[in-house]
C-alpha cells in the first residue's frame, strides 16, 4: 500500500471518529398566552385584577416572574422577555431568545447528556377560575442533544429492586437475604379484628427507599440534627423476630450505615442499663453499637443514650416498696447508671454533646411508681444532676414531654407518639390521642417556643401498631401511606423556621421499633405502583394507587432507565418533576435495543418503585 493510499484510509477513519463523537446542544422553547384577566367585583370590591407568577425549570434551574397590572407585566410578550432574561444568566444551563410571546432555548452543553428536563408551573389569584396566563413547554425535556460519549452503567436493574436498607429481606425480595440475617422478614400486619383498618401492615417488608435525606422533611433553611432513637433487642427470644440478632456487630455495622445514608446525625439507643444480668442482651447491643461508631473516623453519628425505665424495674419495684426506700434505690440506680455512661460512653468523642455536655434522654416516668409524689420525683432527679453536675462535662437530661418546668434537672423535652386505642375513626388521630386535631404535638411545641432557655425536641414518627408487641394494647395510629410522616414534619414548620425560632432537633420516632409499628428501618409504603407504556418514542407512565389515602406528596420525583441485555441500568432521565409523566425517548436513548423503566423516587423513607418494563427500538 502507498503512503498517499495509507493517508486517506486514516483520514476517513479520523473523519468517521470525530462524526461518532460530534456532540450538538439540545434546545426547547416555553410559549406564554393569555392576557390579563379583570376587573372583577368580589363581595362589594371591584376592580380586581387577577396576579401570579409563571415558573420555568431547566434542569433544577429555575426562574419566574410576577405578573400584575400594578406591576405594569400586563401581557404575554412582557412576560416572556422578563423570563428569557433570567434565563440568560451566567449561571443558566441555557441561553434564550424571545419571538414575540415564544421563548427558545439552547443549551451551553453539548450532547446527549444536555437533554434536561423542562417544566413550567404557573400560579394565579384565586377568585379568577383560572390563571391569566399559560406556560406551554415545547415537551418534558429539551431535545436534539446529540453524541458525546459511550453511556455508562448507573447500575444494575436488580440492585434497583432489591432490599437496600439494613433490614432483612422479605422471602420475595429478587436480591436475597443480607449476610448477616438468619431468617426473612416478611413483615408484620395490623391485629386482623381491626375492622376498618387503613393500614394493614404497619411494618412493610423492606424495600429501595429512598436516598434522599431525612433533613429534607423539614423546613427551608433547618439545620439542626436528626437523632434516629434504636431499639437494642431483636434477636432475644422474647420479642418478635425480624430476621437478625443485634449482639451481631456486622448488623449493627450495617444499622449505621444505613442510618447514614438517610440523614441520622446521633443513634439514640434506648439504655435498659449496667445493673441488670437479664437485660444483658440488651446491653450488649449497646456496646456493639458504641464501638462500631468510636470506630469510624470522624465519628460522623454520634452515639446517644435514652435512659429506659426497663433499666431500674428490677432493682427498684413498682410496688411492694415504701415510698423513702423507692426514692433512694431510684436515686442509687441513676446515679449508677449515669456513672457508668459517664465512664464508658461520654468521654469519647463520639458521645452526642449539646453546648460541650454530653445529652441523656430519660424515658423514665413517675407513673411506673404510683407511690412516689411529685415531690419524690424532684428530690430524686435533684439528687442525679448534682451528682453528675461534678463530672467533667456535667450532663443535659431532656425529659418525655409532659411540661416544661424551672427544676434545674428539666434541660429539655422530647415530643414522643401519642397512640389512641382502635377505632375506625380514631386510628387517623395521628397527633393526640385524644383528639382528631394534633393538639398534642400543637402543645408541645407552643410550649417550647415559651422555653426559649431549654431544648425542645421535634417529633417525626409514620404511625403505630403495637399488635405485634406482647405487650400491646391494640393501640393504632394509620400511617395514611406515608402522609402522617409528613403530616408530623409540616408540624414543626407551624412554629419553627422563618422568622420564629429554629429547632435544634429533631427525633424519628423510631428507626427500629417493629414491634410497636413505628419502625423506618424498612421503609414506608406510599401505596402507589409505576405504569408504564411505550408508542413510538414517546414513552408515558402512570401511577396505580391501592389505597385511597394515596398522595403524590411522597413522592419527590421520577427517574427514568434503560437497560441493556447483560442487565445494566442507564439514566435516560433524572430528577423528573412529579408532574411529569411523558419523556419522548428519541434524543435521549442511543441506537439499539433497550428495556425502558421509570422509577418513582419517595420522599425520605418512603420504599420506591420501579415500573414494568417496556421494549424500545431506537
Amino acid at each position: 500500500m502507498s503512503r498517499a493510499s495509507a493517508l486517506v484510509i486514516f483520514l476517513v477513519l479520523l473523519s468517521l471518529i470525530s462524526s461518532a463523537f460530534a456532540q450538538t446542544s439540545a434546545s426547547g422553547s416555553v410559549t406564554i398566552s393569555g392576557s390579563l384577566q379583570g376587573p372583577i367585583c368580589v363581595n362589594g370590591t371591584c376592580g380586581i385584577y387577577d396576579s401570579g407568577t409563571i415558573q420555568i425549570t431547566v434542569n433544577s434551574f429555575t426562574v419566574s416572574t410576577n405578573y400584575s397590572r400594578s406591576a405594569n407585566q400586563k401581557n404575554a410578550t412582557q412576560l416572556a422577555n422578563s423570563l428569557a432574561a433570567k434565563l440568560n444568566a451566567s449561571t443558566s444551563p441555557v441561553t434564550a431568545a424571545v419571538s414575540k410571546s415564544k421563548i427558545t432555548m439552547i443549551t451551553k452543553a453539548t450532547g446527549t447528556a444536555a437533554n434536561y428536563p423542562l417544566s413550567t408551573a404557573v400560579t394565579h389569584n384565586s377568585n379568577f377560575a383560572k390563571a391569566s396566563f399559560t406556560a406551554t413547554p415545547s415537551g418534558a425535556t429539551l431535545t436534539g442533544g446529540t453524541g458525546g460519549p459511550t453511556p455508562v452503567p448507573v447500575g444494575a436493574l436488580l440492585q434497583q429492586l432489591s432490599n437496600n436498607t439494613s433490614s432483612c429481606s422479605s422471602s420475595s425480595d429478587p436480591g436475597g437475604n443480607l449476610s448477616y440475617c438468619f431468617a426473612f422478614f416478611n413483615g408484620f400486619n395490623t391485629n386482623a379484628n381491626n375492622l376498618g383498618a387503613e393500614t394493614l401492615v404497619p411494618d412493610a417488608p423492606a424495600g429501595h427507599v429512598s436516598s434522599l435525606s431525612i433533613r429534607n422533611l423539614l423546613y427551608s433553611g433547618w439545620s439542626g440534627k436528626v437523632i434516629c432513637e434504636y431499639q437494642p433487642w431483636f434477636g432475644l427470644s422474647s420479642h418478635a423476630s425480624v430476621g437478625y440478632n443485634e449482639n451481631s456487630s456486622a448488623t449493627v455495622a450495617a444499622q449505621n450505615s444505613f442510618m447514614l445514608r438517610e440523614g441520622c446525625d446521633i443513634n439514640l439507643v434506648d439504655f435498659y442499663g449496667s445493673l441488670d444480668p437479664n437485660q444483658s442482651f440488651n446491653f450488649a447491643t449497646t456496646n456493639a453499637v458504641f464501638a462500631d461508631l468510636n470506630s469510624r473516623s470522624g465519628y460522623p453519628l454520634k452515639f446517644g443514650i435514652m435512659e429506659d425505665k426497663g433499666a431500674l424495674i428490677s432493682s427498684c419495684p413498682t410496688s411492694n416498696q415504701t415510698e423513702a426506700a423507692t426514692v433512694t434505690c431510684l436515686e442509687n440506680a441513676l446515679i449508677a447508671d449515669m456513672d457508668y455512661i459517664n465512664t464508658h460512653y461520654a468521654n469519647s468523642s463520639v458521645y452526642f454533646t449539646d453546648a460541650g455536655k454530653p445529652v441523656i434522654f430519660s424515658f423514665v416516668t413517675k407513673s411506673v411508681w404510683p407511690i412516689l409524689t411529685a415531690a419524690d420525683w424532684d428530690t430524686v432527679w435533684s439528687a442525679v444532676k448534682a451528682h453528675t453536675d461534678a463530672y467533667s462535662a456535667p450532663f443535659t437530661y431532656i425529659h418525655q414531654f409532659g411540661s416544661f418546668t424551672t427544676a434545674t434537672y428539666d434541660n429539655g423535652r422530647f415530643g414522643w407518639v401519642q397512640p389512641p386505642t382502635y377505632s375506625s375513626t380514631q386510628q387517623f388521630w395521628w397527633g393526640s390521642s385524644t383528639s382528631s386535631s394534633p393538639t398534642y404535638l400543637d402543645t408541645f411545641y407552643s410550649a417550647g417556643l415559651t422555653h426559649p432557655s431549654q431544648l425542645t425536641i421535634g417529633a417525626l414518627w409514620k404511625g403505630f401498631d403495637d399488635n405485634n408487641a406482647s405487650w400491646g394494647r391494640n393501640r393504632v395510629i394509620a400511617e395514611q401511606c406515608g402522609q402522617v410522616l409528613l403530616n408530623t414534619a409540616k408540624e414543626i414548620s407551624k412554629y419553627f423556621g422563618g422568622s420564629n425560632p429554629q429547632l435544634p432537633y429533631v427525633q424519628v420516632v423510631t428507626w427500629n421499633d417493629y414491634e410497636e409499628g413505628t419502625a423506618v428501618e424498612d421503609g414506608i409504603d406510599n401505596c402507589y405502583t409505576v405504569n408504564a407504556s411505550l408508542s413510538g418514542s414517546q414513552l408515558t407512565w402512570s401511577l396505580a394507587a391501592s389505597d385511597s389515602y394515596a398522595s403524590t406528596a411522597t413522592i419527590h420525583h421520577f427517574n427514568v432507565y434503560y437497560e441493556d441485555a447483560a442487565g445494566n441500568l442507564y439514566s435516560a432521565a433524572s430528577n423528573l418533576s412529579i408532574t411529569t409523566n411523558l419523556l419522548d425517548l428519541s434524543s435521549v436513548v442511543p441506537t439499539g435495543t433497550w428495556t425502558v423503566y421509570v422509577e418513582m423516587v419517595g420522599q425520605p423513607l418512603i420504599i420506591n418503585r420501579m415500573s414494568n418494563g417496556v421494549t424500545y427500538i431506537h
